[in-house]
């Protein structure tokens, strides 16, 4: 099966899910309104680069940075801040775990040949462990 990389533009499209999670179920307090806005500006440059993915165009710089900086924004929030129980920090650090695993290997395969089929199953699998752990920024 050959994946296209328009498939990217539905995996991202599941943190909708996380905004409307946020929506009904957060505090509302500055850190997690902050969030949501990181949530919106990922969903909006991740679409508009996996439309046409033009490796370091501009467009490619904005949608890196601006991932990485709410990635890391959900998890130390989520890490220093948010009570989970033991269950849930568990399992949480588990989808860390993967989220890097998967970025790892999209990177991996990205340098050796920009949109082959593995770059976009695993990063496909990198945005599917974002929004499942998105969502425990809102518990």
């Amino acid at each position: 099966m050959v994946i296209q990389p328009h498939y990217l533009c539905i995996t991202n499209i599941l943190l909708v899910i996380s905004f409307i999670f946020f929506i009904i179920n957060s505090n509302k307090n500055v850190a997690e309104c902050y969030l949501s806005i990181c949530l919106l500006l990922t969903i909006l440059f991740s679409q508009l680069f996996w439309r046409n993915p033009k490796k370091h165009s501009m467009i490619h710089k904005i949608d890196a940075i601006i991932a990485k900086i709410s990635i890391m924004s959900f998890i130390l929030y989520t890490i220093l801040y948010k009570k989970l129980n033991k269950y849930l920090l568990g399992s949480y650090l588990l989808i860390i775990l993967c989220m890097f695993y998967t970025f790892y290997y999209s990177n991996k395969y990205s340098t050796l040949e920009w949109c082959c089929n593995n770059h976009l199953i695993y990063h496909g699998y990198l945005h599917l462990f974002v929004f499942a752990g998105s969502l425990y920024a809102f518990l």
